[in-house]
């Protein structure tokens, strides 16, 4: 592969765009990141606060997700509850009970995720 500006051997690709650099257009041998230019640099850069910014929000929606669950399965095992006394139905509180299972089952699994994209 040769190089997009000189005609020789290529010893690098630029992380945006894709274009061959040789030794003499790569500017900073050290960086994670090898660019081709300022421009590059600068979409690179804008990219991965995008990409930040996205997964701060998926994180966000995990947790409010969790809440939501722990929330319905608080309700719903307050349901069984007042179905045991007020209501002897062993549908309903077999129904509410295990909503009430599945929901707080499903707020810990959401909340684990949510740790672990931090």
């Amino acid at each position: 592969m040769k190089c997009f500006k000189h005609n020789t051997e290529a010893v690098a690709i630029c992380a945006y765009c894709g274009r061959a650099m040789c030794g003499d257009c790569v500017t900073s041998p050290a960086a994670t990141r090898m660019v081709c230019s300022t421009e590059c640099a600068a979409a690179l850069s804008r990219d991965e606060r995008a990409m930040q910014s996205i997964l701060q929000k998926s994180v966000q929606g995990l947790k409010a997700s969790a809440f939501y669950c722990y929330l319905c399965g608080g309700l719903s095992a307050g349901a069984a509850i007042v179905a045991w006394y007020m209501l002897p139905s062993t549908f309903l509180i077999l129904f509410t009970g295990a909503c009430a299972v599945v929901l707080f089952a499903s707020g810990i699994w959401y909340t684990l995720v949510s740790r672990k994209q931090v």
